[in-house]
């Protein structure tokens, strides 16, 4: 890793942490500068503006879910009850750390709101689809229903509900919703059986 590289690392390291914490509206890129005890100079030399520094962070934040799901979904020693279990969980808890960040993002930064919606989408679709297929293969999901449509379902009910203002709405967490919107989705698929 380059010298810049490096730099840039730490930069969204703590640009994240403190998006985490305070909010991205909260967050200036004074703030990140003095904490890293760096010029701002040197910090827009990296980032030429706090949304493309926003961005980054979240994309950053989606390659390290991806890597997670990846594994989780890699490792053979999980059935695909427990590898539904671990998407659920980091999904969910991952959302659930994230609260306040998504919130001020859906209400103060709408273009950084919809890529990260995009990436979601991405993801979502990507991994989901992966551990759906792998659940057909398996016999613990019905062969007869169409991935496809699964896979949209679950894109459309994570748009429409895994969001801060429709959380707060209904008044339950990420951790709550997640679980439940996924057994409404998969107990109608599930055939109740898995391989030996």
């Amino acid at each position: 890793m380059t010298e810049a590289e490096e730099i840039r690392a730490r930069i969204l390291e703590k640009a994240e942490a403190f998006f985490l914490t305070h909010g991205y509206s909260r967050v200036t890129m004074d703030d990140i500068a003095t904490e890293l005890r760096m010029s701002k100079k040197t910090l827009y030399r990296h980032f030429s503006s706090k949304e493309e520094l926003g961005e980054a962070a979240i994309a950053a934040s989606f390659a390290r879910i991806g890597e997670e799901l990846a594994r989780m979904l890699d490792d053979e020693r999980l059935d695909f009850g427990e590898r539904l279990q671990g998407f659920v969980r980091v999904l969910a808890g991952r959302y659930g750390r994230s609260a306040t960040v998504l919130r001020d993002l859906q209400r103060d930064a709408p273009a950084l709101w919809q890529r990260l919606l995009e990436l979601r989408r991405e993801s979502m679709q990507a991994r989901f689809g992966r551990l759906f297929t792998e659940g057909v293969k398996a016999g613990a999901v019905r062969a007869d229903v169409e991935p496809r449509l699964v896979i949209r379902m679950m894109l459309t009910l994570v748009d429409q509900l895994l969001r801060p203002d429709v959380l707060e709405e209904l008044g339950m967490t990420a951790e709550q919703v997640f679980p439940r919107m996924l057994g409404v989705i998969l107990d109608g698929v599930r055939t109740g059986r898995e391989p030996a």
